[in-house]
C-alpha cells in the first residue's frame, strides 16, 4: 500500500484510521496529487485505482461557488478548514460533501496531506425536511445563520429571518415595503424570477449562485436554494428560500484554481494551463485560420548556477528570468513555466514571422543584462526554439516537438540564440 511505503514513519493507528474510516480519505503529496485513497473513497466515487492515482485532487471536486511563494504555504492556508464542495463520481453524479485538509508531518516537516471527504447527502436531506415543517421553521430561523425567506405566489415577503442583518445587513422587520428580490444583482433577476415561477407552477426546486447586495460590503457572492412548500393536502403554501453568503468559499475556490493552474515559484501559468491554451489556439487555427507561434526556451548552463551558488540563488534567477520574459511578451502571448528552468511562450497575436523573431531577439538581449541577487552578480543567457503554427494539420505534440528540435539546434550551435523550425 502506497501510504505505508511513502510514509513508513506513520503510526499504525493512523494507517488503520485511513483504511477503515467511513469517510472518504485521499493521501496527497505536497502539490495536491493523489498518492492513495481508502476504500470509502473508491466506494463513494465508483473509481478504479487507475482513475485517480497521480491525478490532481481538484479533478474530482467542484467548489460550491462554481460559476470550477510556495505550494505548501497555499495548502497551509486551508489547513483544518471545513469547506462545502461537490464531489464528482465516475458516472458524473454530483454529491454534496464536506472537505477537510490535514497535514502529514515527519520531524515537523509537511510531507503530504490527508484530504477527508464526508458525504453530506443524508444530513442535508434531514435538514431540508426539518426546515420544510411549517411548525418548526420559525424556531429554526431564529437560530439559523443562513437567511430563511418565505414568499407567496405573488412574490410578497411573508417572513425573513433575523439573520438577514448578519448576512446582508438589512432589517428583516422592514421587509414588507421592499420590492421582490430587491437586493439581487440585475444580472440575475430574470433567472431567479424564472426559477421562482417554475417552483410554483411545476414544483421544481432550484439552487443558484448569484450576487446579492450587502448594505455595507456591497455585492457579495450568495447561494440561494428554493422550493415550494405544500400542506398535507397538497395545497401550495409558499416558496421557501435559503440564502447563504459564500464569499469565503469563492475566495477559497480562487486559491484552489491558482493552485491547479499556476507555478508556485514564479506565479506564472503552469504546464496544465499552457496545454489547455495550446489546444484552444489549435482549435482557433482550424476554425478561424488564426496562426500562432511557440517559443520554447531555457537558461543556458543553469545547472552550474545551482551547483555553484545553491538552489536559493537558483530559484531567484528563475524568478528574474520569468519576469524578463513576461516583460518582453506582455499582452501579446502567454508565458508559462513547464518546470525547472524550462519556459514556453504561446504567441497568438502577431502580424508575421518577423514579429515573432523580433520578440525572441529582444528576450535574448534582455536576459543577458546583469542580475544582482544579494551580493552576487550573475549574467545568464537563454536558448530559444521557435515553432510557427500556420497549418491546420498541426497537433500539440508536433508543435512542441518542432520547437524542441529548434531549441536543440541552438544548443548545438553554441547557445545564446534562437532558431525557427522549418517544416520540411
Amino acid at each position: 500500500m502506497m501510504i505505508v511505503t511513502k510514509y513508513g514513519q506513520l503510526k499504525s493507528h493512523f494507517i488503520s484510521l485511513f483504511e477503515h474510516n467511513t469517510d472518504a480519505i485521499l493521501l496527497l503529496d505536497t502539490d495536491g496529487y493523489i498518492l492513495d485513497a481508502n476504500s470509502a473513497f473508491i466506494e463513494l466515487g465508483s473509481y478504479a485505482e487507475e482513475d485517480f492515482i497521480n491525478q490532481h485532487f481538484s479533478k474530482f471536486i467542484v467548489n460550491d461557488t462554481d460559476n470550477n511563494e510556495d505550494q505548501q504555504q497555499l495548502f497551509c492556508e486551508v489547513d483544518l478548514l471545513d469547506l462545502r464542495f461537490t464531489f464528482i463520481t465516475k458516472d458524473n453524479t454530483y454529491i454534496g460533501c464536506l472537505m477537510r485538509l490535514n497535514p502529514v508531518k515527519e520531524n515537523e516537516t509537511i510531507v503530504g496531506y490527508f484530504l477527508i471527504i464526508k458525504n453530506m447527502t443524508k444530513l442535508d436531506k434531514m435538514a431540508e425536511q426539518y426546515l420544510e415543517s411549517e411548525l418548526n421553521y420559525r424556531t429554526i430561523a431564529e437560530n439559523f445563520h443562513d437567511v430563511l425567506i418565505l414568499m407567496d405566489k405573488d412574490k410578497n415577503y411573508l417572513y425573513v429571518s433575523p439573520s438577514s442583518y448578519d448576512v446582508f445587513h438589512f432589517d428583516h422587520t422592514k421587509i414588507n415595503d421592499r420590492n421582490p428580490f430587491f437586493n439581487i444583482h440585475a444580472d440575475y433577476v430574470d433567472e431567479i424570477d424564472a426559477k421562482f415561477k417554475a417552483a410554483i407552477e411545476k414544483g421544481q426546486a432550484f439552487q443558484m449562485k448569484l450576487k446579492a447586495y450587502h448594505e455595507k460590503k456591497g455585492w457579495i457572492w450568495t447561494e440561494i436554494k428554493g422550493k415550494s412548500i405544500y400542506n398535507r393536502n397538497g395545497q401550495f403554501l409558499h416558496v421557501l428560500l435559503i440564502a447563504r453568503d459564500i464569499s469565503q468559499e469563492r475566495e477559497q475556490e480562487e486559491k484552489l484554481k491558482h493552485l491547479a493552474y499556476h507555478d508556485m515559484l514564479t506565479s506564472l501559468p503552469n504546464r496544465r494551463m499552457f496545454v489547455e491554451q495550446l489546444e484552444v489556439a489549435i482549435q482557433r487555427l482550424d476554425e478561424e485560420k488564426r496562426p500562432f507561434a511557440i517559443l520554447l526556451l531555457d537558461i543556458d548552463n543553469f545547472k552550474q548556477i545551482n551547483d555553484s551558488y545553491g538552489h536559493e540563488i537558483g530559484d531567484k534567477v528563475i524568478i528574474e528570468f520569468s519576469s524578463r520574459i513576461s516583460h518582453i511578451v506582455g499582452e501579446r502571448g502567454l508565458v508559462a513555466r513547464l518546470g525547472g528552468d524550462e519556459f514556453v511562450v504561446l504567441m497568438k497575436d502577431f502580424i508575421n514571422e518577423e514579429q515573432v523573431v523580433d520578440t525572441a531577439r529582444q528576450i535574448n538581449e534582455l536576459v543577458k543584462q546583469d542580475i544582482q541577487i544579494q551580493h552576487t552578480h550573475l549574467q545568464i543567457t537563454t536558448s530559444i526554439g521557435i515553432s510557427m503554427c500556420n497549418r491546420e494539420t498541426f497537433t500539440a505534440s508536433q508543435i512542441l516537438r518542432y520547437a524542441d528540435e529548434a531549441l536543440y539546434h541552438v544548443k548545438g550551435m553554441g547557445k545564446d540564440a534562437f532558431s525557427v523550425y522549418r517544416v520540411k
